[in-house]
């Protein structure tokens, strides 16, 4: 049994534990509606959760996702605000500004070769600053709280039966991404580009194309879920986003893609996203203070990121041993 594969069964009983769990302490954790919030909340981290395991698998880091996310926020916000434009035409815009983003992330990592964790989080300070600036604001100059009121807007916010529509889109996205990175050549280009770049290079694979649209396949992610947050908060705020990618970092690197890059799938990120959704709605449900899930969410990647190492320190032994039994074999046999 492989070391994902394994990690999904444990992480699975851990889930199946902490519910059952859950469930005794507190019954209403099993009710419907509460389970549909669990899956909305993990939805929304999770979407953003499946473009950054891209960038993860390549090697890389998107520190920008939460601006991303503030961001389109503020340009849906401020068509509503001051455009009469129906919600299908500012839409794509700002998912366009996502991914325009990413393409200027990726520009400045390939073509000058600078580190990803300091132009993303460049990227992050300016887009930050940029949210505040361009907020509707009162007479006064204080960020206005502007309530969405276009139906077709707030109708993404809506649920299909019991389940949000959010849920169904970050199943639908993680099938199709699944189905990219195993069964395309652009998901085998991004593996290898994260594996090993000068062999991917050598080999014929445009690493810095592939890596441009992982970034821009990222911040589309972030923008997406941007608009799926405002239509449930229905309203935007230039705070939005701002700090989620803990719950992102964690999301994927607890569902087995690890910083290194070359391994990882979209469906451990999303067992991953479940996880980490469980633990803080348990926090919650528990009554516990809120306060404390950034020193959970802490201490689970720590836990994670020394398991990792030892399991690849371990594996690398072992991998050793075997070569020597085998050369040794060998020689006994020619003797």
């Amino acid at each position: 049994m492989s070391i994902s594969a394994l990690r999904r069964i444990i992480l699975i009983g851990l889930m199946l534990a902490v519910a059952v769990a859950l469930s005794m302490v507190n019954p209403t954790f099993l009710t419907v509606d509460n389970l549909m919030t669990l899956l909305q909340e993990a939805s929304l981290t999770g979407i953003i959760a499946i473009g950054f395991t891209l960038v993860l698998i390549t090697a890389g880091i998107d520190m920008s996702i939460g601006a991303v996310v503030a961001i389109t926020a503020m340009i849906c916000v401020n068509f509503i605000s001051h455009t009469s434009l129906p919600a299908y035409i500012y839409i794509p815009i700002a998912l366009a500004a996502g991914c325009a983003v990413g393409w200027v992330n990726g520009l400045f990592i390939t073509r000058f070769k600078l580190p990803e964790f300091i132009v993303t989080l460049a990227t992050r300070g300016i887009l930050a600053g940029l949210a505040l600036i361009i907020a509707v604001k009162d007479d006064q100059g204080f960020v206005k709280n502007v309530f969405i009121e276009d139906s077709l807007f707030l109708a993404l916010g809506e649920t299909v039966g019991p389940v949000y529509l959010v849920t169904i889109v970050f199943f639908l996205l993680a099938v199709l991404t699944q189905f990219f990175l195993k069964r395309t050549r652009a998901g085998t280009n991004v593996y290898a580009s994260g594996a090993n770049p000068t062999a991917a290079r050598l080999s014929g694979i445009n690493t810095d194309r592939t890596l441009i649209g992982v970034y821009m396949f990222s911040g589309f992610c972030a923008a997406l879920s941007s608009i799926f947050l405002s239509a449930r908060m229905m309203t935007a705020m230039p705070e939005f986003g701002i700090g989620s990618e803990m719950d992102v970092i964690a999301s994927v690197v607890i569902g087995g893609t690890p910083f290194t890059g070359g391994v990882g799938d979209i469906w451990g990120t999303v067992i991953g996203t479940l996880f980490l959704a469980l633990i803080k709605n348990g926090i919650l449900k528990l009554g516990l203070s809120p306060y404390i899930q950034p020193i959970v969410i802490g201490g689970i990647i720590v836990v994670v990121v020394v398991v990792n190492v030892w399991y690849k320190a371990f594996a690398e032994k072992k991998a050793t041993r075997a070569a020597r039994r085998k050369a040794l074999a060998g020689q006994e046999a020619n003797a």
